[in-house]
């Protein structure tokens, strides 16, 4: 280590940099790092953050890509500073600390602990990596129509109808891209009980049938899968072995960012449209 960097004042981004480089990078092009504790990061953490607690730092560098641009954070910036001059010392290039940390950012967060949702991957109820990844773009898909089902106003039905469609317009990039052969493409399944993210269709239904009520339900409601969509699929390209799988999450994690960036316009759109009207 070369402690004399330990000295050197680190370089930060506060929330709305840290958005935007998050948003204009690809996802394997940088390393988004939290010092926190597990139970911190199960409470909340930035999607496609990689865990490893400060005092663990030194010793899990090895997890750690020195070449890649590195945005470090914790609780309120405290850790983070530590830990960005740790890498500092130990030739990490371009090392950033979030300026006041999980509390100061103001997009979107995912919850749950590193392994939510990875179970669906290693339990060899599927065949494939791109098996499993269909059939949860198949469930949210199913998801929102069984919503629009519920809708008593042609607006929201004609909202939920939307995002069903991106789910299709997923599936046939997933297709295009990595071409399976036909027997290997999962059937349609009205009862499909997994999600993007993890989730249990059945739970989400139940959970959130007597809280959608308008638009902007809907629309946070969309945004908070989609984010969980994004962390759960940024996490498995990085530990997945196997290229053709690595390359298939980190598209579904770009897919999952491009449709999260279409959510906050949508919402941005309407909260303007009532500052009007107020």
């Amino acid at each position: 280590m070369n402690w004399k960097s330990l000295f050197l004042p680190s370089k930060n981004m506060d929330a709305d940099e840290a958005r935007a480089f998050i948003r204009e990078n690809p996802a394997d092009s940088f390393q988004l790092l939290d010092v926190r504790q597990p139970k911190e990061y199960e409470l909340e953490h930035i999607p496609g953050a990689i865990l490893i607690p400060l005092k663990e730092l030194m010793s899990r560098l090895n997890e750690l890509d020195p070449s890649k641009p590195t945005l470090v954070y914790c609780a309120i910036g405290g850790r983070s500073k530590a830990a960005a001059q740790m890498l500092q010392g130990s030739n990490f290039k371009n090392v950033y600390n979030l300026s006041g940390g999980i509390k100061a950012w103001n997009g979107f967060k995912a919850k749950g602990p590193e392994t939510l949702g990875m179970e669906f991957f290693t339990s060899g109820e599927y065949k494939d990596a791109f098996t499993m990844a269909y059939t949860m773009e198949e469930g949210l898909q199913q998801l929102y129509f069984a919503f629009a089902e519920r809708c008593e106003t042609q607006e929201e039905k004609d909202l939920l109808l939307r995002l069903a469609s991106f789910e299709d317009r997923h599936k046939a990039k997933l297709i295009a891209d990595f071409k399976p052969s036909e027997e290997d493409i999962p059937k349609v399944n009205k009862e499909s009980n997994i999600m993007e993210g993890g989730f249990s269709r059945e739970v989400i239904l139940k959970h959130f049938e007597q809280h959608v009520h308008d638009r902007e339900d809907i629309l946070y409601l969309a945004m908070m899968l989609e984010t969980q969509a994004h962390d759960l699929y940024s996490r498995l390209a990085r530990k997945n072995p196997d290229e053709n799988s690595r390359e298939m999450f980190l598209h579904l994690a770009e897919e999952e960012k491009m449709h999260l960036g279409f959510l906050a316009d949508e919402v941005d759109k309407l909260l303007s449209g009532k500052g009007k009207t107020n």
